[in-house]
This record gives structure tokens, sequence and C-alpha cells, in this order.
């Protein structure tokens, strides 16, 4: 993933042309040194300096290397799923959060936390953990995920009533990549808790949305087992929302290309094809986002039916940003933006953002279009017969749209339109 990376952002998506799409200056750069921005992910999470070099000088001379520092004596591995998701998620932290030190920490190279349900503990480690640090950063990415454990077990338990053993049905996730990796509920309910105390002590946490619409965590089971059949279809007739990005406490980052296959049209930003979206089966829907979830549930026609998702939940993604390599790509992206906003507010002696939910809707609903672009073709059906489709406003396609840097600076890296 990392060498497409290089592919995609040498192409028409390059660096640059992302920046102009979002009106950011191509060379501005962070000037405060207390200013960081952190990536993480476990078992072989790491980054190529070769290749993050390889990547500077064809697309971005002014990322500057010696910013990007590993916090453990972890460096990952190459040839892992997750070394290439290290290097997607730096090469975008570091080129839109420039001059900015990118911590790259990996806190657990066990390999069940690669692929399988380890992941759960060594993210609810590693958040715990991070929340005691005397120094912390102000802006933390988080590409990886997989289906919350609630979806996981919706499915065993449909795959139960069509005659499967459960004990066959969590064995079978297990055999599948990055499908099901907590071991229950109540862990994800503890890294939801987790993720709320990074918020209060001014970390704000952006997540990847899923690559699979609202039904996959990436893709269709594969296989032509009985099973595997079975499931796909349950995961068709129910929404499944992945974690930790439909957690309340987290910036969800969607997915967007721009539309024309030969010639993308910087302008016309759309839905990416597989952008995560939906609402959490666990977690209410927290106060900022009603006024305009509930506009959406009401004033959309084309829903997926009612009963296959939680219609008082929590709705994902809330922002947007490219994701020509998935939304593993956009979320480093819009985390760096972020970083730049940080390093704005700090040279102006203001505090860090934290906990970014409630200020994200409340810019939306009282100046609309100026911090977000409204993104409003496409759909969650991905490899199904029903979706969430785009709309006008915020949908759990594109949240609220994509990155406008004018509008972003005015709202966030000042508090002078904030009424508190």
């Amino acid at each position: 993933s990392s060498r497409k990376a290089l592919r995609s952002a040498s192409g028409r998506y390059s660096i640059k042309a992302q920046k102009q799409a979002y009106g950011i200056p191509e060379d501005l750069q962070a000037s405060n040194p207390r200013t960081l921005q952190m990536v993480w992910g476990p078992g072989t999470f790491g980054y190529s300096k070769s290749q993050l070099s390889a990547f500077k000088e064809e697309q971005c001379p002014l990322l500057n290397m010696d910013k990007v520092v590993f916090d453990t004596e972890n460096h990952g591995q190459a040839g892992g799923d997750n070394y290439g998701e290290g290097n997607l998620d730096v090469s975008m932290i570091a080129s839109f959060g420039l001059n900015i030190t990118t911590l790259v920490s990996n806190t657990n190279t066990s390999m069940s936390t690669e692929e399988g349900n380890g992941f759960g503990e060594a993210m609810l480690d590693f958040i715990t953990a991070l929340a005691n640090r005397d120094t912390l950063p102000q802006v933390l990415s988080l590409s990886l995920g997989s289906l919350s454990a609630y979806s996981c077990d919706l499915l065993c338990d449909q795959a139960v009533k069509k005659g499967h053993e459960r004990s066959d049905c969590e064995a079978f996730m297990q055999e599948q990549r990055q499908v099901c990796m907590y071991l229950s509920q109540d862990q994800v309910g503890r890294i939801n808790t987790a993720l709320q105390v990074l918020g209060v002590r001014g970390v704000s946490v952006f997540g990847s949305s899923g690559d699979g619409g609202s039904h996959f965590s990436f893709d269709r089971f594969s296989g032509t087992s009985e099973l595997a059949n079975d499931l796909n279809d349950i995961s068709c007739s129910f929404q499944m929302p992945v974690f930790p990005t439909s957690s309340p406490y987290i910036t969800s980052v969607g997915g967007t290309v721009w539309k024309g296959t030969l010639f993308p049209d910087p302008s016309h930003p759309v839905a990416w094809s597989r952008t995560g979206g939906g609402f959490a089966w666990q977690f209410p829907r927290p106060p900022h986002q009603d006024k305009m979830v509930s506009d959406y549930l009401q004033s959309t026609s084309g829903l997926p039916p009612a009963s296959s998702y939680n219609t008082t939940a929590r709705g994902y993604p809330d922002v947007s940003a490219v994701s020509e390599e998935g939304t593993s790509q956009s979320s480093p992206t819009v985390a760096g933006i972020f970083s730049l906003l940080t390093d704005l507010r700090l040279q102006r002696g203001l505090k860090p953002l934290g906990f970014l939910g409630p200020r994200l809707y409340m810019v939306a609903e009282k100046f609309p279009g100026e911090a977000f672009q409204d993104v409003t073709q496409g759909t969650t059906a991905y490899h199904c017969d029903n979706g969430f489709p785009s709309a006008k406003g915020w949908d759990p396609v594109t949240g609220l749209g994509r990155p406008v840097w004018e509008g972003l600076k005015r709202h966030f890296a000042s508090d002078d339109t904030v009424v508190s």
C-alpha cells in the first residue's frame, strides 16, 4: 500500500493537487516546536525511511524527515499489512502537517494484534497509557480498525439462526484479515472511555471510516463455503459499523475521489465507492449531532430498512478527504491539516482543540459551506442492494464534507466565531 501511495500521490491526486483542492498553501509549514502529531498501529506497523525519502523527493520537497521519529523500540517489519499502513499514514500526515514532529508509535508487536482479536487489547493499552503521558500529541490519527464487537456478535447471532455453530462462526472470523479484532462489546466500551479521556486532555483523535461501505470491514467474505455465503447475506441485511471510528469521541474521516476517471476534476468531489459510514450500534447519538443527523434521517429518501441499523445512535463519518488509497489515506490527511490549525492556535496562545465533535457541528450549522464543502454524490451500498445515500448537509457517506482551508482557519485556528 505504500508503493500504491507513491503512485497515487504522484499522479492526478498529487499532494500539490490535493492541497490546491482544499485551498491550503503548498508551502505552509508549522513553526511552533510544541506542535506534535502521532500515528499508531501494532504488529508490523512502522515506516520505511527510504520510501519516505523517495516520496519527499517526488511529491513533497518540504517534508522534514528529521521531524519523523519512532516513539518506541518497535520500528515495524517490511512486508506486513500494517507496515504498508504505517508508510501511508506517515507520508500523509507529514505532508499535510508540514514541519511538525510526527511520532510513529508501535506499542505491541504480537502477531495476534495484526489481523485478529489481540488488536483490541493493544489499542486499549496504548490509549490508556498515552492519556497518562506528561507530553501528549495534540493530534492522533488511527487508520486501523475492524467491525465493532457488536457487529461481529450480530453476524454470528444471525449465522446461528441459519444453522451454523457459533464456535465455527467465531473461528472463521479470526481467519479473516482485520474483520473482528475486539474481544467483546465491554472491551470496545472501555476503549471508547479511554478515547474520551484523551479528548479531555487536549488530543484530537481522527479515525478512518472504513473501506467496506456500511456493510463490511473491507470486503465480502471470500470462499464458497455455506458459512461465507450466509455471512455475506447477513452483512447485506444489516448495516455493520466499524470501530474505533464509530466512537463518538473520534473525528471519523470518510473518503472522496474527484469526478471523472481519465481527468478527475478536483473541484467536483464525490464519495469514494467504498467509503465506510453508518451508525454505531453501541453508542447513543451525541447531542451535537442531533439536528443534522435528524434532518438527514427525516428528509432523505432511499434509506436502508430502519431495522438494519440503530437510528438513534452516533452517525459517522464526520468529515472526509481524498481516499484514492482508502480511508487510511484520508484520516492522516485531515489529521495533518488539523495539526496546522493547532500550530496556529499555539502561536496565538490558545489551547489545543481536543475533542472536536461539538465544534465541527456547530461550525457546520452556523456557517454552512465555510469550513467544509458539502459532497452530495455517493452511497455506502458497496456490494449490497441497500446503503445510505449522499444528501445535502451531513450524511453517513462523507459526513459534513471535505476541508476548506480558509474556513477552517477562521473557525478552528481562532476562537473568535465560537460562542462558548
